[in-house]
């Protein structure tokens, strides 16, 4: 018998439960810091931020004070900075069945101009304010038409808090009597937002496995729905428990699943038999912080407090997860933005093209294409022979059109980069996106008809603004053809066909954490129209551009957290359709010229929601995640201007901004050019390696007969130690 099978096996076993077992860790909040609010706010039982963390919010409970109050926080989310002094009181004991004394739970609306407040006698009532997230200046509503104790519903007894989806559609509220055996979650549907006149009951979710003699006294989600939170407490001895479910559907309590629960330790008994009992709970904007607040449940008040805690992930209690709706978000901002480059580009050569037209070489070297990486070389000098040889066959079959010739194929090369945030929305935590790029292209330009390809690589920078160190790195390749063609009254029309490989790396903690590839087709097409309608030539335009993108699938894994999610392969459609005016004004300066140009464009972003799905392998479920991540309604504007010498030096400087204006976000790009033709028998070329460590270089190159003269320098663009150099090169052929 072989003694080592056994051990083997048992090794084999010992290895899989180890993998099994950090699937996913459980996350227990690590205490920060705790602040008194003895004789400040008696009995405190809920905590709210503004989005901004610059203000917070409690709830007055069992003082007899009948009060919501605000302080200002000179530290955004950071309690050991609140501003006492700045306090301001918002009554809810306004009369009536409306009345609430003694206020437990309060929620606002999502642009904070709406509070509501509850307690657990059957009060419920509503405040508008004139200024968000501000009671200075609160009008209660006269009726809100909602009064939980006797309508709908009036088994829900003892009620402690109050909820809303993100769209003000549902609100929800718990159910925490022990002795009906109530402990549930209550939804009621809303046909119009925050207008609880026009509720409905929906779903309940039973609470169970909880202790005996424990009370539910407050609950709350994540920012997307897709987990909830609810506190239970008891006194002897002073505890609370914070139970986790995820819900396969954001918002859906009927999908809710059990993953867990944590067990908090708040306050010992005091020398006086006093304790402290926790009840309320808050999170900050980004997820990264909880607060709870605790009470005294005798009159002294010592064990009034605020408690702040760090998550090491968002919403990290129990177990953390990325963000699937922020990660897809930003892969899809990513796939969107390939295409916003390749058409941007390519369309700014048409307008060179036509700008110079009249020049006898329209060969334009903005930034030189120098690459390292062997198959993208081989791809770049076989597309040079190529344009060489085609040169020479038309030069050789018509030389005796010289015009004809001199206007040939023509290669360029242009580089960009772009730097901005965007996806800031109740659904998604914004981005810092960066984007450089080179592209090489050829084209042709006979009788105002231009023909072309190009090439482009880029460089995605994606930092997701979650506190997770979070980040994507992309790496794109695109092919791209194009045509315009003049119509009658100076119009044009410029078409554009293109496809990419994208390849995308998640990283977390500066450790790759999933890969995932993609392949995109895209077009664009725009037609403008060229008549002078001023003295700065206003050319009004209209433009349309789709692009289908299929990612494939990827395994996601945590690096906090060892939490594994699988990723189902992606297919998408996204476009744009844009109407703007571009100008282009002139000057000549004897044999020079300058250009000032730019254009204003609103662009309404056509691309449909994206329905995505994973499996978390903390419960083997897959879940649904809907993408709804980019704005409906954009600007984009570009100013800038263009001097080109008489021998063909190009100097070109241009700003962009792309603004959204239904959500937060922005996007800046700089453009800068340096460029000649090849003229005198010299040419002057600024090279850029985005591969090779980000290498820039400057190569004159002065040809003397048999004789050449090049003068190099290079400088490391963007390294930490800037590494810097010259040399000299002279060389002939005999």
């Amino acid at each position: 018998m072989n003694f080592f099978l056994p051990v083997k096996i048992i090794t084999y076993l010992i290895i899989c439960l180890s993998f099994i077992s950090n699937s996913y860790a459980e996350v227990k909040p690590s205490l920060l810091r705790t602040v008194s609010l003895t004789n400040i706010v008696k009995s405190p039982s809920d905590v709210r931020f503004n989005p901004e963390g610059t203000r917070i919010f409690f709830s007055d409970f069992r003082s007899g004070a009948d009060v919501l109050i605000q302080f200002d926080v000179d530290t955004p989310f950071n309690i050991s900075t609140i501003d006492f002094n700045s306090k301001v009181e918002l009554a809810t004991n306004g009369g009536g069945i409306d009345n609430i004394t003694d206020p437990q739970g309060f929620e606002f609306n999502s642009d904070g101009t709406k509070v509501f407040a509850i307690n657990d006698g059957g009060g419920f009532n509503a405040h508008l304010l004139s200024t968000p997230y501000d009671f200075s200046n609160a009008t209660m509503v006269a009726d809100d038409g909602f009064h939980f104790k006797t309508d709908p519903d009036p088994d829900i007894n003892n009620n402690r808090a109050v909820k809303f989806n993100n769209d003000g559609t549902k609100m929800f509220l718990i159910d925490a009597h022990t002795v009906t055996g109530g402990k549930r979650i209550i939804e009621f549907n809303l046909s119009t937002p925050y207008d609880t006149s026009t509720v409905t009951e929906g779903n309940s979710f039973a609470i169970s496995g909880t202790v005996a003699a424990a009370v539910l006294q407050d609950f709350s989600f994540d920012d997307d729905g897709t987990r909830m939170y609810v506190i239970e407490s008891r006194i002897n001895p002073i505890a609370t428990f914070i139970y986790v479910y995820k819900l396969s559907t954001g918002f859906d309590i009927t999908s809710a699943t059990f993953a867990g629960k944590v067990q908090q330790v708040f306050e010992s008994l005091g020398s006086d038999g006093t304790n402290g009992t926790p009840l309320g709970m808050g999170f900050s904007e980004d997820g990264m912080k909880l607060y709870q607040v605790t009470y005294q449940d005798k009159a002294i008040g010592t064990r009034d407090r605020v408690h702040e805690y760090d998550l090491i992930c968002p919403y990290g209690i129990v177990i953390c997860e990325t963000d699937p709706v922020t990660a897809i978000g930003a892969q899809v901002e990513i796939a969107k933005n390939v295409i916003y480059q390749n058409s941007s580009t390519i369309f700014k050569r048409f307008d060179w093209l036509r700008r110079n037209d009249e020049r006898t070489n329209l060969t334009n070297h903005e930034i030189k294409l120098n690459i390292h990486n062997p198959i993208l070389a081989a791809l770049k000098t076989n597309l040079e022979n190529s344009l060489n040889d085609i040169e020479y066959t038309q030069a050789s079959l018509k030389k005796e059109n010289s015009k004809i010739n001199k206007k040939n194929w023509s290669y360029w090369s242009h580089g960009d980069i772009s730097f901005g945030r965007v996806g800031d929305t109740g659904s998604s935590k914004p981005k810092e996106v960066k984007t450089r790029g080179i592209m090489f292209g050829a084209d042709k330009l006979v009788d105002k008809k231009i023909f072309g390809y190009a090439f482009r690589y880029g460089n995605d920078e994606v930092d997701i603004d979650d506190g997770s160190s979070d980040e994507l790195d992309a790496q794109t390749f695109s092919l791209n053809i194009y045509s315009s063609v003049p119509l009658k009254n100076r119009s044009n029309l410029n078409l554009l066909f293109g496809a990419s490989y994208l390849m995308i790396d998640q990283l977390g903690k500066d450790q790759v954490t999933g890969k995932r590839n993609g392949k995109q087709i895209y077009t664009s097409m725009s037609y403008e129209n060229e008549n002078e309608y001023t003295k700065y030539e206003l050319i009004p335009f209209g433009k349309l551009e789709m692009g289908i993108t299929q990612f494939s699938d990827y395994t996601d894994f945590g690096v906090v957290s060892n939490s594994v999610e699988s990723h189902e392969s992606l297919t998408f459609k996204t476009g744009n359709i844009s109407a703007g005016l571009k100008f282009d004004n002139i000057l000549y300066l004897n044999d020079d010229t300058i250009s000032r140009n730019g254009f204003i464009e609103y662009i309404y972003d056509l691309t449909p929601n994206i329905d995505h799905y994973l499996k978390n392998h903390i419960d083997n479920t897959t879940i649904k995640k809907t993408i709804n991540t980019h704005s409906l309604h954009n600007v984009k504007g570009n100013i800038g201007f263009e001097y080109m010498y008489s021998d063909g030096r190009t100097i070109a400087i241009n700003y962009e901004r792309f603004q959204s204006l239904d959500k937060s976000g922005h996007k800046d790009s700089l453009l800068i050019k340096f460029g000649g033709v090849k003229k005198h028998n010299a040419n002057l070329d600024l090279i850029y390696d985005p591969i090779n460590d980000n290498n820039t270089k400057v190569s004159y190159l002065k040809q003397m007969g048999n004789f050449n003269l090049k003068l190099n320098s290079n400088y490391s663009l963007f390294s930490k130690i800037p590494d810097y150099g010259a040399n000299i090169e002279f060389s002939g052929t005999f």
